[in-house]
């Protein structure tokens, strides 16, 4: 097994979620304004809150949470 695959897999095993704290912050500020706000809003509101993340991964995870 070439030592990349390895790796690889080996990654993929891991259950961490990087983001989940990230997606509940989202979530939370998506519910806080009745579903009003797109990915530029909530990436504006969560700098104003010190979190600053880019509004691609915000699109990204805005799309993942539906």
């Amino acid at each position: 097994m070439p030592k990349s695959v390895f790796y690889y897999h080996r990654a993929k095993l891991s259950d961490k979620d990087k983001h989940a704290d990230l997606k509940q912050r989202i979530t939370k500020l998506y519910h806080q304004h009745k579903g009003r706000y797109g990915y530029r809003r909530i990436t504006a509101a969560l700098k104003q809150l010190g979190s600053h993340h880019n509004h691609k991964l915000i699109a990204k995870l805005m799309r993942h949470l539906n």
